[in-house]
């Protein structure tokens, strides 16, 4: 199967090389690039967490500082995957979404044994924060990286759109689902997404696809990587 893979550069590469061990033909094309932020080594004093709703914050956070040993709570599988490559020695993971997790960080700690580290990009999950703050938890706001949206398609994705050469196409935020759109639209390429399915995380990734027509648009059980890909069969 020829999968069009809409994901920033790093985590897409990733997902590429699982697809090819199951077999499929990935297409890249970015819908977002990634820029982590310089600045200098941050202190973590006083904190008892770090909390992460994307891979990303962690893989932001730990070039900023060298301390693993406070306790990083993961939104799912792959953001506790980018913590473990990092060295945090305590990895928790909530296996679901940023209510998930706030959830689930109510239940691994209390709000007196400090504050929580939430790092992010310049788009953050906002209600995440307000329902930790709901809860009664002090939270820091650390934004570690930009998001910059790419104003069209991959040349590759481009051409196997046109030539009807993708199957399906895989979706991983309402955002980058967004950017899409607007990229297909950009292209004059909507009718030939008639012709390709769209595997999305969330049914909000998938509302965001809803103005161009695909051949069907399916939602992961959980969502995760390992739950979109098992959208493959």
């Amino acid at each position: 199967m020829r999968v069009l893979v809409i994901r920033p550069a790093k985590d897409g590469e990733h997902l590429a090389q699982l697809l090819r061990e199951r077999g499929h033909e990935p297409i890249l094309s970015p819908a977002i690039d990634i820029d982590f932020e310089d600045g200098p080594c941050l202190s973590l004093a006083g904190a008892q967490a770090i909390v992460a709703t994307s891979a990303n914050g962690v893989r932001a956070l730990a070039g900023r500082t060298e301390e693993r040993k406070i306790p990083v709570f993961a939104v799912g599988p792959q953001t506790a995957e980018a913590a473990h490559t990092a060295g945090f020695a305590v990895v928790r993971d909530a296996h679901g979404d940023s209510k998930t997790l706030a959830e689930k960080v109510s239940q691994w700690t209390s709000a007196g044994d400090g504050k929580l580290l939430y790092a992010t990009g310049d788009v953050s999950a906002d209600d995440f924060v307000n329902q930790l703050l709901q809860q009664g938890f002090h939270v820091e706001v650390l934004r570690l990286y930009r998001t910059i949206e790419r104003a069209a398609l991959s040349d590759a994705a481009a051409a196997a759109l046109r030539s009807e050469n993708i199957d399906t196409a895989m979706f991983f935020s309402p955002r980058s689902a967004r950017v899409f759109v607007n990229q297909v639209i950009r292209a004059g390429l909507e009718k030939e997404c008639g012709k390709v399915g769209a595997m999305c995380i969330s049914t909000a990734a998938a509302n965001a696809l809803r103005s161009l027509r695909f051949s069907d648009i399916r939602v992961a059980a959980q969502p995760n990587r390992g739950s979109i890909l098992d959208l493959l069969g």
